[in-house]
């Protein structure tokens, strides 16, 4: 009898330690690996593109913010993205500037990118001047 409750005994320790381990969850954010865009000055738009890489393949949503040179914000656009089970592809971006005023400096735009738990990749970032 003593031998089936020790035996018993070590299947549960068994079995209980079993289920300790390190239950992190490595989690990796998405990242855009290159982008590319033109300007349009005739209808007065950017119009471009970002590659990216989301190995969890859970993109949310792409954030466009433009900046005048004195670092005040003119214009922001969160898209929403639905590419579930997608690990990498291109997504198109716009930046509609007719109504910002000219400016000798170039304004800049920071684009980046945000999965379903919150995680941001690197930004995107260049300038373009309106004439």
């Amino acid at each position: 009898m003593k031998r089936v409750m020790l035996g018993i005994l070590a299947i549960l320790m068994v079995v209980g330690l079993s289920g300790c381990g390190d239950s992190t969850v490595a989690v990796a954010p998405p990242s855009i690996t290159s982008y590319q865009f033109t300007k349009d000055a005739l209808h007065e738009y950017i119009n471009g593109s970002v590659d990216y890489y989301a190995p969890d393949s859970d993109i949310d949503s792409m954030t466009v913010v433009v900046y005048d040179s004195r670092g005040r914000e003119w214009s922001r656009t969160n898209t929403l993205i639905s590419h579930p089970g997608i690990t990498q592809g291109t997504i198109p971006f716009s930046i509609d500037y007719v109504t910002f005023p000219s400016d000798a400096y170039a304004y800049t735009f920071s684009i980046y990118l945000t999965d379903f738990n919150g995680y941001t990749s690197n930004q995107a970032v260049d300038s373009f001047y309106i004439p």
